[in-house]
């Protein structure tokens, strides 16, 4: 990919092989800048696989649900034979979005001049608008997304991807400490609009654990944080720490109903998470929607149905903590707009996850 001279100049100021001893982190361009986001449109999330929405979502034939990853529209359905598809939600005609939302249908009609799709994505109507063979022969079905199902999620590549997630994440599953999937079923969903960057959300996931006792005290003394371990993956990372057996810990506190026994936080390139703690999996999915503005879709899992006090409690405890990391990401995005902060340092003891997802940045924005 060509790329200006200041923009290549930009990426030139990260130096992935220096040791993280000594390594600066990226320009406080990469944060807030129209031109990285263009760049990262094209170089990263068109080539990686993208987890827009869970399988539950689609029962049977004729369920759906649509969305938009930064400029490009989709809709993933269930067709006649309950096979899992996935098409740009584009109409042929003048690219009018042809799904709202989600929900179940016969059919996909846009509302623009009625030209209607099946669920297999082909063109079956086109009101007045010539001989529907002629019409099949200039290819105007809808244009497929390659789809998958990992887990109980499902995933987009709107490129062209080297492997399955099944195959690219098989070490990832073992790195966990049971099987993550195991037994779950989806409880809720919560979104949060962020003001900051989708890199500085995903760096505050990505410290090793060294933010926690500064911004979340409560948590902090649910987890046994001397033993905190990090494991680097080729496109994903794995943090991992047990839950603390000290008697000083306050087993009664809303921490204390979500994490038990051990918490396992991984992170696949380029932006979701998965935690397992306890009884609990959730999901985060950080979707830009500007240099410097986010979303965060959190999908709640839990090991068979929650009692309704438990899941409130532990939906509030879950709650606070994403709004101790709102407020935080908040406060760096102000420190990268200010123009008086350029590069930062590491914390090698904690940082190498970071560091990894800077790297993994960095050869994109070269290929």
């Amino acid at each position: 990919m060509r790329q200006a001279p200041i923009l290549s100049e930009q990426i030139q100021r990260f130096r992935p092989d220096d040791p993280i001893e000594t390594a600066a982190t990226p320009p406080a361009s990469w944060y807030t800048t129209q031109s990285f986001l263009e760049l990262e449109t094209d170089s990263v999330f068109q080539n990686q696989w993208l987890f827009v929405g869970r399988r539950d979502q689609l029962q049977k034939p004729g369920d759906y649900f649509s969305g938009t990853f930064l400029r490009r529209p989709y809709v993933v359905v269930l067709d006649d034979t309950g096979e899992l598809r996935a098409f740009y939600n584009v109409c042929s005609h003048h690219g009018t979005c042809v799904a709202t939302g989600e929900g179940t249908a016969e059919h996909f009609v846009c509302p623009y001049h009625g030209w209607t799709y099946d669920r297999q994505g082909a063109l079956t109507k086109a009101p007045l608008a010539g001989a529907m063979q002629s019409l099949k022969e200039r290819n105007l079905d809808l244009t497929p997304i390659r789809v998958c199902q990992w887990g109980p999620f499902i995933g987009l590549h709107f490129g062209t991807p080297s492997d399955s997630p099944d195959t690219l994440l098989a070490p990832l599953i073992k790195a966990f400490a049971t099987d993550p999937f195991e037994n779950i079923q989806f409880v809720r969903r919560v979104t949060y609009q962020v003001e900051c960057n989708w890199k500085v959300f995903v760096n505050n996931f990505l410290d090793g654990g060294y933010h926690v006792a500064h911004v979340h005290p409560e948590l902090t003394g649910q987890l046994e944080m001397a033993s905190y371990r990090s494991t680097l993956g080729e496109q994903w990372s794995m943090q991992s720490c047990p839950a603390t057996s000290h008697p000083e810990s306050d087993a009664s506190s809303d921490s204390a109903v979500r994490v038990s026994g051990h918490a396992d936080y991984a992170w696949i390139y380029p932006n979701f998470m998965i935690n397992r703690y306890g009884p609990w999996l959730d999901t985060n999915a950080v979707f830009p929607i500007s240099p410097r503005r986010c979303l965060v879709v959190f999908d709640y899992f839990h090991e068979g149905p929650p009692e309704t006090g438990f899941l409130e409690r532990s939906l509030a405890a879950s709650d606070q903590v994403q709004q101790e990391d709102i407020e935080i990401c908040h406060r760096v995005q102000a420190g990268l707009n200010s123009g008086a902060f350029h590069q930062g340092v590491y914390a090698p003891g904690f940082e190498a996850p970071m560091f990894h997802f800077h790297r993994l940045l960095h050869a994109d924005f070269q290929a």
